[in-house]
């Protein structure tokens, strides 16, 4: 395991679920790889209770998976995982920017403002940012739909984690795909709900993985 960036005492928790999560994403701790309370704690220097809570975070995110008797270990996500999700995401999605549509939200500058940080992380060629700026851009419609139901079930699928894993195996420009986010800006300036929802689909399922059967190997809307 590489040397971990020096923490603060805030979050530390938090901090360790990122570090991590971002050598997962990039492939520096592959699928099937151990995580060792024990030898996490010693690497960043504190005790095992806030790496035991960074290990939770991350198997809630579905990053990581704790087998009976085995331990915590990195999980496999197939493509088609990441297909399933796209397509439900696709769902939920395209009908939160109708709903948003329809309620004349006043969304134009915040989402102009999360494609401008997409666009700064992408000249800095930094996915885990871009991932993070993405998944902002799309919950600010969802919740702009005022169904919190809905909410709830969109903040379930992980979308920032998923994000991070298809942008890296994708190797997807990320300039190109920031800019693709402007047709939903379009469609609910629009002010047609129906156009609105049709245009959602279709910008998250264009993001799906190809193939179906390509699991995360390689370094990481």
């Amino acid at each position: 395991m590489s040397s971990a960036n020096p923490l603060s005492r805030v979050s530390l928790s938090q901090q360790i679920r990122d570090q991590l999560l971002d050598r997962i994403i990039r492939g520096e701790l592959p699928p099937g790889n151990r995580l060792v309370e024990m030898k996490i704690a010693a690497e960043f220097s504190t005790s095992q209770a806030p790496v035991r809570e960074a290990l939770r975070e991350l198997e809630t995110m579905g990053v990581i998976e704790t087998l009976p008797n085995k331990g915590a270990r990195v999980r496999t996500i197939t493509n088609e995982e990441l297909r399933q999700l796209y397509e439900v995401r696709a769902q939920l999605e395209s009908y939160a920017t109708q709903l948003a549509t329809a309620a004349g939200a006043p969304l134009k500058s915040r989402l102009k403002e999360a494609i401008k940080a997409m666009k700064r992380a992408a000249r800095e060629s930094d996915s885990t940012a871009f991932a993070s700026h993405n998944s902002a851009f799309h919950r600010i419609i969802v919740e702009a739909s005022g169904n919190k139901i809905l909410l709830d079930m969109w903040e379930t699928l992980n979308v920032q984690t998923r994000t991070m894993t298809n942008v890296a195996r994708s190797r997807r420009n990320l300039m190109e795909l920031a800019d693709s986010h402007q047709t939903l800006i379009d469609a609910i300036a629009s002010g047609d709900p129906d156009m609105a929802n049709r245009v959602a689909k279709d910008h998250v399922l264009s993001n799906r993985p190809k193939s179906a059967d390509t699991s995360i190997k390689q370094s990481a809307s």
